[in-house]
């Protein structure tokens, strides 16, 4: 019996022990609560403005958002503003962000930062990007932040975008990203792929915006315009439409809305599926025809590098819809012109689509349509392929481009009532 209670005792001295040893050790899990930040303790930053400033420096402007508005405790926010905006001039934006600290009296917070606004004056400076390389550096800041250049100031475009339907800034730009996949109008660009392009020495595409009129004019083209020039009368001044061209970390140019479009497509892989475009009508100079174009796979490309000038044949597969003709001719119930109509707009198209090119040969350094990533193909090594420069034979490529062109419908829910008793007859 007295062993069987030594035993007893040890057993319950080990277990004893061993409880103590895990109840230490779930100590060591344990994160503390001294570095907790309430949200009221917070600045959350949701678009970051950059302007050219004097002697190497950068005017850094902070939208921050106001946490209450839009939140269950609006109640307690009636009367505030949904943003408050202030500029800096400092090194770099993470010197800017200590330095706001001298003015507001919140921890200033990147973690819900949405859009970079960069003036062109400092997109076109060579000191850009050493700045924007900078930023990434604060764990706060994502790479996938959007990147957007403005023809003004980008504190002026910030103090100008004001929209009526948005009261929170954050949304606004988180619900114009969606449209931009929509349109095509503007390339998907984000501070991650700026600085992926920067080191791989290709062309990079950004989303080009104003919020003052430039050069107002009306075009048959609804889509051939650069930020500034889109015909409107009223609402939001802000307008977003072509792309603003990079190369080794600098803007170069400038592409328009359609010229953007049709950038998008020749790629391999296109960012916009469909968009609404319209063409001139074959059978009456003074009409037009609008349809619906979709991307009908990926596009092909073939090289042929064996020669100092290399020749590129480009396959572009699409399909379109027709959605309207002015002319009123009947191509719906008419094969015939149906087929003359799809000649016409494939020609068309193959026009528009060769003169980008030829665009692109004439004013920029390096290739916008990315096929720089299946040139690389034709070299067993990076080092042959970088020897080669392609940015310097693209320049000077012959470029063979052919479009499938597919007429899908007309738009309808409900087939054509002459073409349907053509096909009972």
């Amino acid at each position: 019996m007295t062993v069987r209670n030594t035993r007893n005792r040890k057993r319950n001295r080990i277990l004893r022990r061993m409880l103590e040893c895990a109840a230490l050790l779930s100590l060591c899990l344990l994160s503390g609560c001294w570095d907790k930040l309430e949200l009221e303790e917070q600045a959350f930053v949701v678009v970051i403005g950059l302007d050219k400033g004097p002697r190497n420096t950068v005017e850094v402007t902070f939208q921050i958002a106001n946490p209450q508005i839009g939140s269950s405790d609006i109640g307690t926010a009636e009367g505030e503003p949904p943003s408050d905006t202030i500029r800096f001039t400092s090194s770099d934006i993470l010197s800017a962000k200590e330095l706001a600290n001298t003015v507001i009296t919140r921890t200033i917070n990147f973690a819900h930062l949405k859009t970079m606004i960069v003036s062109e004056e400092l997109a076109r400076d060579e000191i850009f990007p050493h700045i924007a390389g900078a930023a990434i550096r604060d764990p706060e800041l994502r790479r996938e932040v959007a990147m957007i250049v403005s023809r003004e100031k980008a504190f002026d475009f910030i103090m100008k975008n004001r929209p009526r339907l948005e009261t929170r800034p954050h949304k606004y730009y988180e619900l114009m990203q969606q449209r931009w996949m929509e349109t095509g109008y503007v390339p998907f660009s984000t501070l991650n792929q700026y600085l992926q392009q920067q080191v791989t020495d290709s062309m990079f595409l950004a989303i080009y915006a104003t919020a003052r009129q430039h050069n107002h004019r009306v075009s048959r083209h609804e889509d051939a315009y650069l930020a500034g020039q889109v015909p409107k009368r009223a609402g939001d001044p802000v307008q977003m439409i072509g792309a603003a061209v990079f190369h080794n970390g600098r803007m170069v140019g400038t592409l328009t809305g359609e010229q953007m479009r049709w950038v998008q497509m020749l790629r391999h892989k296109a960012s916009v599926d469909a968009f609404i475009t319209s063409f001139s009508d074959p059978l009456e100079e003074d009409a037009m025809v609008t349809v619906r174009l979709f991307k009908n796979g990926n596009t092909k490309i073939k090289f042929d590098l064996r020669k100092e000038v290399p020749r590129i044949h480009v396959t572009l597969p699409l399909r379109i819809q027709l959605l309207s003709f002015t002319s009123l001719e009947p191509y719906a119930t008419d094969p015939e012109m149906q087929r003359m109509l799809i000649k016409h707009l494939k020609e068309q198209i193959e026009s528009e689509l060769l003169e980008v090119i030829r665009l692109s040969q004439k004013k920029f350094p390096g290739d916008p349509f990315e096929w720089e990533l299946f040139a690389r193909k034709h070299f067993m090594t990076m080092p042959a392929y970088q020897a080669y420069g392609w940015s310097k034979h693209f320049k000077k490529a012959k470029v063979d481009v052919k479009v499938e062109l597919r007429l899908e419908n007309f738009g309808k829910q409900r087939t054509p009532y002459m073409q349907t008793k053509r096909k009972e007859g």
